[in-house]
C-alpha cells in the first residue's frame, strides 16, 4: 500500500487557548522527524484560536473547518479520513510533544512490524508548565494475554495523544474510532485494535500532558464513566452472554480503581468469581492471568475494608473469607507487621 507521507498527525481543537495552543502545534513542528503531514481539525470553534491557526505558514499544516462543534471523537475520524500517512499519530491541543517522540516512535514500529499501536510514558504539566510527576509502566510490554486481561477492568492505554497507529492496519479492517463514544474513544480503540496486532508503550517520556480547569467538569467526567462502561459492557458481554446495569455499575465501581469507598463484599466476590468460572468455559483470557489479577483486585478491596477495622482477629476473618490460603496467610503476615 502506498501512502504520501510517513506520518500523519492528527489533532482537534476546540476553543483551545492560545498559548497552549501554539505549544502544542510548535511541538509537533519542531520535531527531530520531519516527514509528516500535521492535519489539525478545527471543530467549530468559536474564539481567536482560528485566526492562530491561519496565520500558520508551514506547509505540513493542513487544517480542516468545520462549521460545526461534532466533539473530539467525530472530529479525529475526520482526520482519520483525510489522513495520507503510513502511520497515524495523535496529538492533543493543550500537550507538548518531545522533539524526538515522532522519531522514537517511527522506529519502534518500523522494526516491530506486529506491533499495531504504539505510545509512550509521559509528564504530567500543571497550569504553570512545571512538570510535575511521570507515569510509570505497569506489567510486562508487548504481553497482549495480560494487557487484555487488563482490559476487562480498567483502560490499559497508553495514553491516547501519544498513541502512534499502523495505519495500512487500520484501513484493511476499517477501523475508526466509535462515535458513539463522545470521551474514552481511546478505551474502545484498543479494545478493537487488540484483536489485530500487539500494543506497547515505550518506556521514553516523549509528552508533556497540561492538565488544567477547563479539562474536568463534573458532567464530563459523569458522560466519560459512562463511555468507559460502554466499551466494558462490549467486553463483559463477549466473556458472560448479558450483564445488566447493576453488573455493570458494580464491575466498573470495583475494578477501576476510580472509588475509594468501595469494598470487598459477598456480592463483589461472587462476581469475579462469576468471571473466572466463564472464562474457564469460553477460554477468551489467559485464565493464570485473569486470576492473577482479579486476586490483586480483591486484594486492593479488602485493605479498603480492613483499615478501619480494629480488631486484629476480624481482620483476619475477613481476609480468610475472601482470600486462597497462601495469599491470606501472606496478607495476615503483613497485617500483622504493621500492627507492631
Amino acid at each position: 500500500m502506498d501512502f504520501g507521507v510517513s506520518i500523519s498527525v492528527i489533532m482537534a481543537q476546540y476553543n483551545t487557548d492560545i498559548p497552549m495552543l501554539k505549544e502544542a502545534v510548535e511541538s509537533i513542528l519542531n520535531q527531530t522527524f520531519r516527514d509528516f503531514e500535521f492535519i489539525i481539525v478545527d471543530d467549530g470553534s468559536t474564539d481567536d484560536s482560528g485566526s492562530y491557526l491561519r496565520s500558520i505558514t508551514d506547509e505540513r499544516v493542513k487544517i480542516i473547518w468545520s462549521p460545526q462543534n461534532n466533539g473530539i471523537t467525530k472530529s479525529l475520524n475526520i482526520g482519520l479520513r483525510a489522513a495520507r500517512g503510513k502511520y497515524i499519530a495523535r496529538m492533543d491541543a493543550d500537550d507538548i510533544s518531545l522533539p524526538t517522540r515522532f522519531e522514537k516512535e517511527f522506529a519502534f514500529m518500523e522494526a516491530h512490524p506486529d506491533v499495531i499501536a504504539c505510545g509512550a510514558r509521559i509528564g504530567i504539566l500543571d497550569n504553570a508548565s512545571k512538570k510535575v510527576s511521570e507515569t510509570r509502566i505497569t506489567g510486562k510490554q508487548g504481553d497482549m494475554e495480560y494487557y487484555r486481561v487488563r482490559m476487562l477492568f480498567i483502560n490499559p492505554g497508553p495514553v491516547h495523544p501519544t498513541a502512534f497507529f499502523r495505519h495500512e492496519k487500520m484501513i484493511e479492517n476499517g477501523i475508526t474510532y466509535d462515535e458513539m463514544l463522545r470521551y474514552a474513544q481511546d478505551y474502545g480503540m484498543w479494545e478493537t485494535l487488540s484483536h489485530y496486532g500487539r500494543i506497547v508503550t515505550l518506556d521514553d517520556v516523549l509528552l508533556y500532558h497540561r492538565m488544567h480547569e477547563k479539562q474536568i467538569t463534573t458532567a464530563r467526567r459523569a458522560v466519560q464513566m459512562q463511555c468507559d462502561k460502554m466499551t466494558q459492557r462490549k467486553i463483559l458481554t463477549a466473556l458472560l452472554g448479558q450483564v445488566t446495569d447493576e453488573e455493570l455499575d458494580l464491575h466498573y465501581s470495583h475494578s477501576t480503581g476510580y472509588f475509594m469507598d468501595v469494598i470487598i463484599t459477598p456480592e463483589v466476590s461472587a462476581w469475579y468469581d462469576r468471571l473466572i468460572r466463564a472464562n474457564r468455559s469460553k477460554h477468551i483470557y489467559n485464565q493464570r492471568k485473569l486470576k492473577k489479577y482479579i486476586l490483586k483486585i480483591k486484594k486492593n478491596l479488602i485493605r479498603r475494608t480492613i483499615i478501619h477495622e480494629n480488631s486484629t482477629i476480624e481482620k483476619f476473618k475477613i481476609v480468610f473469607h475472601y482470600l486462597p490460603f497462601f495469599p491470606a496467610i501472606r496478607a495476615c503476615l503483613g497485617i500483622l507487621r504493621t500492627s507492631v
